[in-house]
């Protein structure tokens, strides 16, 4: 893959941080990750427990917190289906807040971060925002605030990057729903399967990612056009 463990480490960091944390947490602290009692903690909210995380999840974007966390909280609290369904929610509310902030703020700021590559990546997300929405969320090459914050500050429609974003994100936050959900059951098998199952996605991710980054560099090169020819000199 061209990655050193450092840069394995980098990548996957959020991903580690919230498995390790909560992991942390059931064995000197069983009680607070445990699901039938974090149920009765959140009973007095009722109805209304769904609708706060979601509504978290929705401005986690402000916070710079990592989903996988609150994903992985959601699945605790919900367990693995029902916390798929709001943190999917949560994040198409969530684009709609980058989107915002994105037209308002993120152009010219995209323009200084991408440098030369700015009008390629504006090319790529102009001609196929849900694909380039799709394809990047499930790479941890490029995080998925910052990938929807691209492609909405390029130009890119709403409706394409944010529904190609909950493509993306699928199969990343069920695993992680399911790993909160297992860890909070005491069911370490299942624990340790969908920790084994958020690695691989992760490095499915950076392979994705990489053929990503090529056919930016493509469309770069495509603009720029062939190099000229030395001018012979007289």
């Amino acid at each position: 893959m061209g990655l050193s463990l450092s840069g394995w480490m980098k990548l996957g960091a959020p991903v580690l941080a919230s498995v390790a944390g909560l992991v942390l947490l059931k064995i000197f602290a069983g009680s607070v990750v445990d699901q039938r009692r974090v149920s009765l903690w959140i009973a007095p909210l009722g109805e209304g427990a769904w609708v706060a995380f979601v509504f978290l999840l929705a401005v986690r974007p402000l916070t710079l917190l990592p989903g996988q966390l609150f994903t992985a909280v959601g699945g605790l609290l919900f367990g693995s289906v029902w916390a798929t369904v709001y943190s999917l929610m949560g994040s198409f509310l969530a684009s709609g807040v980058i989107f915002f902030l994105a037209r308002r703020l993120g152009r010219r700021a995209l323009k200084r971060l991408a440098g030369a590559d700015y009008l390629a990546i504006e090319r790529v997300t102009r001609r196929s925002a849900f694909q380039f929405s799709a394809v990047s969320c499930l790479s941890p090459l490029l995080p998925t605030d910052v990938a929807q914050g691209a492609a909405y500050s390029a130009g890119a429609g709403f409706w394409p990057v944010a529904l190609g974003t909950l493509l993306g994100t699928l199969p990343g936050t069920f695993l992680t729903a399911a790993f909160g959900s297992a860890l909070g059951q005491g069911k370490a098998w299942l624990t340790a399967l969908t920790v084994v199952g958020l690695l691989l996605s992760l490095a499915v991710g950076v392979w994705i990612g990489r053929r990503l980054s090529q056919e930016v560099k493509r469309g770069r090169a495509a603009r720029l056009g062939p190099p000229h020819p030395p001018t012979p000199s007289p």
